[in-house]
């Protein structure tokens, strides 16, 4: 294929594209996927493959969302149908998986970083091979990219980065930077002054259209644009700024690389594309087609009707407790329909901030919210909280402030991969001095926690899994969770108790189910509380004489619940044989939920093995 791009024409070109954005639909509407926002790279991804020679000219991806095309039009055009499947490829790019992924990315803002340590190296090492940096207008929110931006010198020579503004961060865009990379003169205004120039030039006598005179117009026309659009901000940072330009026109964008590749210093070429390109239902409702389930091409409608999840209650539960309580502000990080503020942000639009992709500002933000009076919730994945956690630390538990914590996707999320697993907040939560850490069984459970949180004048944390739950779904009013109390599911006269934390209760029942068939009967209680640790739990322990133990987690086993109840059985002395479950010292790969509780050995059948052997 990439023989094929090298000595395409231009109509040959415009036929792969086409091509390659049929792939793209045919598969993902099978498997689900990041659909909108690769759509809109396709022209852009020949142009480069064009002009540049990966993998020894390095092309890095920011996020990965953008980089489907990539992908099929480097080596991976005959397993493109196994994206995000069991045993198949990532839907980011991977550098175990390809020698044409020069980085991995599952986390926004990091290209520009990443290109920048990859250039220095090439250059250590004598080697002048391009360096070519992708970030979304989304991803320049993110603090990382500045950073990065803040290093570029004058003497990066092969180093380009390439914007790509498509006016949409995963939902709609916000802040300053999205208002001014979204000017009307990114795109016909500009164009169209370019174009009356040219129009003059050429009626001018010949005599005046030497090269000399061209190059001054030519200079003055750059200086002007530098003015009227966001090249003035890039400049001062150090970079030479070209554009914008039409993101879909492969002729203007291959010409436009093989200029700035023999330009010296850094440059940045600003290019304006639509995300959904080509697929009218992903043009019409880009941030619906974003992230994507299996869908109907023919209409863009979902297969299957999807079953109530966590996030979707939430959606509905937030408008009513924040009608009740007016000191409570949402806040989140470029993510309104992924963490279920979208229907709350329509509503109170005044007490909804969405501060673009940079978790680290929304975490130290809250604090300030806090600090003056308000109650904030920081809704964010578990996978990007990460990002905050400095912030986390020194501007929120250190000073002790009433922080709420909605930490959506924790444990294993499904197709998205290593990226993307919630696995660690267990462990990187609980270790923080003044923070409350809890995880609810169900929907139901999450509402009375956020309850319980917002009555707290210290921090808390609350997390939650992707997908539903089997709560019953009241959105009236929920009385408050007691705090530090758990829960007993199952009582018997056995000596052997399951301790389940968050939805894994489903495997904790389960198991007894089957153990109760032979004859074995176990006690199951619902810990509730990761922190602190529930004194009614082992008030069950010691009043029970229960000598055995088994914790089940869906996280990582190094700090997580079963840790904290290891720490605490020790410093009480209590005699008890305990085996943790929990996801060993690994990335779990891509597949269901299902498939990867299965491959992470926290089912129900690691519960029913660990009885048996303890039972013997």
């Amino acid at each position: 294929m990439m023989e094929k791009i090298k000595n395409a024409t231009l109509k040959e070109l415009e036929l792969i594209a086409e091509e390659t954005r049929r792939e793209i639909i045919d598969v993902i509407s099978k498997n689900g996927g990041h659909l909108a926002s690769s759509l809109g790279t396709v022209e852009l991804t020949l142009a480069l493959l064009k002009v540049f020679n990966p993998p020894q000219d390095k092309i890095i991806w920011d996020v990965g969302h953008q980089a489907y095309p990539y992908k099929i039009l480097t080596d991976r055009k005959n397993d493109f149908a196994t994206i995000r499947q069991k045993g198949g490829i990532s839907g980011f790019p991977k550098m175990t998986e390809s020698i044409y992924d020069s980085f991995g990315a599952g986390h926004g803002g990091t290209s520009i970083s990443a290109a920048l340590g990859i250039e220095t190296a090439l250059r250590i090492r004598k080697d002048d091979s391009k360096v070519i940096a992708i970030i979304g207008d989304g991803s320049m929110t993110s603090g990382l990219a500045f950073e990065a931006m803040n290093q570029i010198s004058p003497d990066k020579n092969g180093f380009i980065t390439v914007l790509n503004d498509n006016d949409m961060f995963i939902s709609t865009s916000v802040g300053s930077l999205s208002s001014w990379f979204s000017r009307k003169l990114t795109g016909k205004r500009y164009n169209s002054i370019r174009q009356e120039i040219k129009s003059v030039i050429m009626k001018l006598p010949p005599i005046f259209r030497g090269e000399y005179i061209l190059e001054i117009i030519r200079k003055a026309l750059e200086s002007s644009k530098s003015l009227m659009t966001p090249g003035i901000l890039f400049e001062g940072l150090g970079y030479q700024y070209v554009g914008p330009i039409d993101g879909h026109n492969i002729k203007e964008l291959e010409e436009t690389f093989k200029d700035v590749s023999q330009t010296d210093g850094p440059v940045l070429v600003h290019i304006h594309t639509k995300k959904g390109k080509g697929y009218l239902p992903a043009e019409e409702n880009p941030c619906d087609f974003h992230g994507v389930a299996p869908f109907k091409k023919d209409t863009g409608e979902p297969k299957a009707k999807s079953h109530p999840s966590f996030t979707g209650y939430l959606s509905n539960y937030l408008p009513s407790l924040f009608r009740r309580n007016s000191e409570l502000i949402a806040i989140t990080a470029a993510m309104p329909d992924g963490t279920g503020l979208k229907k709350l942000q329509e509503q109170m639009s005044a007490r909804v901030f969405d501060v673009g992709m940079a978790e680290g500002h929304a975490v130290t933000y809250a604090a300030g919210l806090a600090a003056g009076g308000l109650k904030p919730l920081v809704c964010i994945y578990s996978t990007f909280l990460q990002r905050a956690f400095d912030n986390i630390i020194h501007d929120v538990a250190l000073q002790n402030l009433p922080v709420i914590f909605l930490i959506d996707r924790a444990g294993v999320v499904g197709e998205d991969g290593p990226t993307h697993h919630g696995l660690f907040d267990i462990s990187y939560m609980r270790m923080i001095p003044n923070m409350t850490v809890m995880a609810p069984r169900n929907e139901q459970e999450m509402a009375r926690m956020i309850e319980l949180a917002i009555t707290m004048e210290t921090p808390a944390a609350i997390r939650y899994p992707r997908g539903s739950g089997v709560g019953k779904r009241f959105y009236n009013r929920l009385s408050p969770v007691h705090y530090g109390e758990g829960i007993v599911l199952r009582k018997s006269e056995s000596k052997t108790l399951i301790i389940s934390v968050g939805n894994m209760d489903i495997q904790a029942l389960d198991a007894a189910s089957i153990l109760a068939k032979e004859g074995i009967f176990v006690s199951i209680f619902d810990l509730s509380f990761i922190k602190p640790l529930p004194e009614n739990l082992f008030s069950f322990i010691t009043d029970n004489e229960i000598d055995k133990i088994i914790t089940i987690e869906d996280g990582i086993k190094a700090g997580g619940a079963g840790s904290a109840i290891l720490e605490e059985i020790n410093e009480r002395k209590i005699s008890a044989e305990i085996k943790t479950i929990a996801i060993r010292d690994t990335f779990p790969g891509i597949g269901t939920q299902e498939e990867l509780r299965h491959e992470s050995s926290i089912t129900s059948r690691q519960i029913v093995d660990a009885v048996r052997k303890m039972e013997k």
